[in-house]
């Protein structure tokens, strides 16, 4: 990344994760509750304690917990690979860095896979850097077997300590083509791993879309402190509120993105897909990581709010869950 510019690029991605995450099916008793906290005048909210949140579950109020680490991440990049989009595998070739630094850190660990007619893992989590990996990725064939890739990534990630953050990111147009497997085994799967699917997404061949645009503020960054400054988040509300609502999703990684409590960020240059990646690096470490065990073991689907001792203040949690019968 360009040093000149970092400051806007790290701004750029905490506010795409003050999103609403929605509903997340839990196996076990504990439920978390990744949160982002507002000002009335827009501005990140760093340094809260226990205390300052209120958390219910079906309206009865909890005893939570608040970790104050660093929760390790691990992600799997799937990559779309085919002749569709050849022309953009240059530059997405040039960000290994970005995903290196700014998505994974030091704590965390990246595999990648390719899809296109085949899906191929190119990278293990063991493996060397990401940097190196995605150097050597080229396009060729028709299909796009985007759900099939999808299956395969969330397998990768349950092999993972479930202490990380699990997440399955998506670089390629927002299309399937050729896939074995459904849409709606792919959003099951990632909700049984809890693995949150984010999209970087390309426009379809014969169309366009008009990339996400931010007003920002002046931002600087602590790596433990979160933001300092503060952030118009006015720009922000139609991409947060389109990421988190299951209605209006309208295609494959709207749906992914919208069930699991991820981000869908559209580009088309190689600067935008850098501020796109540090977006997400940030997002995952900027949230409060709130959990409980709820009062009541009642299956079904259990709504939760979340509510700070802050006039004004502005909170983005995901709004409820399933939970299964013992």
């Amino acid at each position: 990344m360009r040093p000149a510019r970092s400051a806007f690029t790290l701004g750029l991605t905490a506010l795409l994760g003050a999103q609403q995450i929605p509903t997340i099916r839990v196996p076990v008793g504990l439920v978390s509750l990744p949160t982002l906290v507002f000002s009335a005048e827009s501005r990140l909210v760093p340094g809260l304690q226990p205390g300052d949140f209120h958390v219910l579950d079906n309206g009865r109020p909890q005893t939570l917990f608040l970790d104050e680490s660093s929760t390790p991440v691990s992600v799997v990049l799937a990559i779309q690979a085919n002749r569709d989009v050849r022309a953009y595998v240059p530059f997405i070739a040039k960000t290994g860095s970005t995903v290196d630094a700014l998505l994974v850190g030091e704590t965390g660990e990246a595999a990648v896979l390719t899809y296109g007619d085949e899906v191929t893992v190119v990278k293990t989590f063991e493996a060397r850097d990401v940097q190196s990996t995605i150097r050597t990725i080229s396009a060729s064939g028709r299909p796009a077997r985007m759900i099939d890739a999808g299956i395969r990534a969330v397998s990768l990630l349950a092999s993972r300590p479930r202490t990380r953050a699990r997440v399955l990111l998506f670089i390629g147009q927002p299309i399937d083509s050729g896939s074995e497997s459904k849409l709606a085994a792919l959003q099951e799967a990632a909700e049984k791993e809890n693995v949150a699917v984010y999209s970087l997404t390309l426009p379809e061949a014969g169309k366009d879309f008009v990339s996400d645009t931010f007003s920002l503020q002046g931002v600087s960054f602590a790596e433990k402190g979160g933001f300092r400054a503060g952030i118009d988040l006015a720009t922000l509300m139609s991409v947060l509120n389109r990421s988190a609502n299951t209605e209006t999703a309208t295609d494959p990684f709207s749906s992914l993105t919208a069930a699991t409590g991820g981000t869908q960020i559209r580009f088309r240059k190689q600067r935008e897909l850098e501020d796109a990646i540090a977006a997400i690096g940030v997002e995952l470490r900027s949230l409060y990581l709130l959990s409980y065990y709820p009062t009541s073991a009642a299956a079904g689907y259990h709504t939760v709010r979340v509510e700070v001792g802050i006039p004004g203040a502005k909170v983005y949690a995901r709004p409820g869950y399933w939970r299964s019968a013992n």
